[in-house]
């Protein structure tokens, strides 16, 4: 990362504007709708320019990704690992984070002790009443359909561990919001008997932002 980048980011910190994060944001076509609809991850417009900050590993994607929001003011876009970021942020500064199809070593459940310790920095960065959208899907080893049993056992489980963390459930939809397309979400949403997908909005504290 470079240090204008990180300088870049220092000072949107200690500024006044909303700081929406995306982990993982692939080649960047779900950041530039909010970009460009100046919006929350929930397409909420904002009265204020918020600053976006988007982080992809894959080098490749990223390169993709700068692409498509060129040079624009609010956008940080870093080429790294979240877990890497994110402890740069101070603990109470993010407003929303946005985690849409996490690699299974931070959703799974063999992986649980892993990223559970992950997400509690996760909701220390995060502001009083701040939101962390989360996308996940279950499917299981043979591919077969899931059926809601096994479905709604996962999802209970799931919000179990999140609430654990000290995250009230604020929505639960068995779907990937409608506004939102990547090329992994186009893709499992194509088969939705054996992919079935989750979408958590976690919220720090009882208040909303």
């Amino acid at each position: 990362m470079s240090s204008d980048k990180l300088m870049k980011l220092s000072l949107s910190l200690n500024g006044s504007s909303k700081v929406i994060v995306e982990f993982g944001m692939g080649d960047g076509r779900l950041l530039k709708k909010f970009v460009e609809k100046g919006s929350d991850i929930k397409l909420k417009t904002n009265i204020t320019t918020p600053t976006y900050v988007g982080i992809e590993l894959d080098r490749k994607q990223f390169e993709v990704a700068e692409g498509h929001l060129k040079i624009n003011e609010n956008v940080i876009l870093l080429n790294a690992s979240f877990e890497e970021v994110l402890p740069m942020f101070p603990d109470g500064t993010i407003d929303q984070i946005l985690d849409v199809l996490p690699d299974p070593e931070f959703i799974d459940k063999p992986n649980q002790k892993r990223w559970q310790s992950f997400y509690e920095t996760v909701y220390s960065k995060l502001k009083t009443g701040g939101l962390l959208r989360l996308v996940t899907e279950i499917t299981n080893d043979l591919l077969e359909p899931i059926e809601d049993e096994a479905y709604y056992n996962w999802v209970n489980w799931l919000s179990g561990v999140f609430r654990s963390i000290g995250f009230t459930i604020r929505d639960c939809i068995d779907r990937a919001p409608h506004e939102y397309s990547t090329r992994c979400l186009t893709q499992f949403m194509g088969d939705p008997e054996r992919i079935r997908i989750v979408t958590l909005d976690l919220v720090k504290g009882h208040h909303e932002l």
